[in-house]
């Protein structure tokens, strides 16, 4: 039966020590893992030492946001990724990579809509959602979306989910949050529906009761890189293992608050 995300997930890096020292726990308490494709080609998968679980891989298209990458055409419609060490993701290269890592769930290569480049990117988005979606799906695949964007053409394309992004930088207004994620949940009916980007116990809350099936972030993990949980609790110059506590303590706190609102939703 094909995996679909559910809950919180952890958004994990081979680049990072402290993401390698929390994926054991990652795995015991959500068996789920989500890595972007620029991070992938940045470091092997296995710096990460994963156990056994459900690979989400992400095309990591939020890296259009950083001024240094460029979002260019392709051939019919299509559009890639070139990211500011050179390297270049395309949508076939999603594909491919999620067929070889196994991934049990990937997303289509989209672009953050904002300021001019808004309809470029929604164009885009679409031309890459629909032609990754005829193509032969090595694993379920989520047409990723914009706040904002007509949902009725990509789900002709017959999605295996939703997954929304470009509400990360909204993580703090939760009437935002809800609000978007209820416009989409109520375009796309019974559909799997994924929000990319929120790590705050409260803003998952807000996001799982509007009718997220699953919410990804790496919150748990930046908020521990300064010496803190979620809470509030500060630890002052903390040892390796301490920041490790720090970043599952945070995880446990993701993870139950996506809980809670799925048994109240």
């Amino acid at each position: 039966m094909p995996h679909c995300p559910h809950g919180f997930i952890p958004v994990l890096s081979p680049r990072f020590p402290l993401d390698a020292f929390l994926a054991p726990y990652a795995a015991h308490l959500t068996g789920q893992a989500l890595i972007s494709l620029p991070e992938l080609l940045s470091a092997p998968l296995t710096r990460l030492r994963l156990p056994t679980l459900n690979l989400l891989l992400d095309s990591g298209g939020f890296a259009a946001l950083d001024p240094r990458s460029q979002v260019t055409p392709l051939p019919g419609g299509l559009a890639a990724l070139h990211l500011p060490d050179g390297r270049r993701v395309t949508p076939a290269d999603v594909l491919q990579a999620a067929e070889r890592t196994g991934a049990a769930v990937t997303f289509t290569l989209d672009f953050p809509a904002r300021g001019d480049h808004a309809g470029t990117h929604f164009a885009a988005n679409l031309a890459n959602a629909r032609w990754t979606l005829a193509q032969p799906r090595p694993c379920q695949v989520f047409a990723s979306v914009q706040p904002g964007q007509d949902l009725a053409p990509i789900l002709d394309a017959n999605p295996d989910g939703i997954a929304l992004g470009g509400l990360a930088p909204h993580a703090r207004n939760h009437p935002h949050l809800t609000a978007e994620v209820r416009r989409v949940r109520d375009q796309i009916g019974q559909l799997p529906l994924h929000v990319f980007g929120i790590g705050h116990p409260k803003g998952v809350r807000a996001v799982m009761r509007a009718g997220a099936t699953s919410v990804d972030s790496s919150g748990p993990q930046r908020r521990a890189a300064s010496n803190r949980t979620w809470d509030g609790t500060h630890v002052p110059d903390p040892a390796l293992h301490e920041r490790v506590r720090l970043a599952t303590l945070n995880l446990q706190a993701s993870v139950q608050a996506a809980r809670e609102a799925t048994c109240t939703a």
